[in-house]
């Protein structure tokens, strides 16, 4: 990482989760908030304007139903990203890939010249070749190293979080 403060932008969903039972804090935003906490970066999450059910079932409905649509999901506030070399990006691996919210951040954006460094969470799909997808989407930016996934029902012990602390200082 550089001299200039980092960005930690993410896309986290508490309430009922697969494999977890229900969250207050959803998976992803733990671990954001650990790369906070570690490396004193700035934090956006991506709050959707239209909140997720609650209900699983319901959630993998809806969220079923924006990729067979390949929606763009509108979200609330934002931030200019353009006063930050490095930025890592964090999500869920919803059916084999990024939330399509995440998709409506990305989208928005310009990454020329960005160090992206992602994170995401799981339940049995590793990164589901999300780092390839954004490769091509993250045009003029640079992806830092493999990425981290980690499954969210580990992300919640002191392992999880002792892995996730061994990556960031490989960093």
């Amino acid at each position: 990482m550089n001299n200039k403060k980092p960005l930690v932008v993410y896309f986290s969903r508490a309430d009922e989760n697969y494999n977890v039972g229900t969250l207050e804090v959803g998976n992803t935003e733990l671990l954001a908030k650990e790369i906070i906490a570690k490396t004193g970066a700035d934090e956006f999450k991506i709050e959707p304007k239209n909140q997720y059910p609650k209900n699983y079932q319901e959630t993998i409905d809806l969220a079923t139903k924006e990729q067979s649509t390949n929606a763009r999901p509108e979200y609330l506030n934002d931030i200019d990203i353009k006063d930050y070399d490095t930025i890592f990006l964090g999500y869920p691996i919803w059916w084999e890939d990024l939330p399509m919210i995440v998709y409506s951040f990305i989208e928005k954006h310009d990454w020329n010249g960005k160090t992206v460094i992602p994170f995401n969470t799981h339940e049995g799909s590793g990164n589901a070749n999300t780092y390839e997808i954004l490769k091509a989407k993250l045009q003029g930016a640079t992806l830092k190293g493999d990425g981290f996934n980690m499954s969210g029902s580990i992300a919640r012990t002191d392992e999880g979080i002792q892995k996730l602390d061994t990556w960031l200082e490989s960093l």
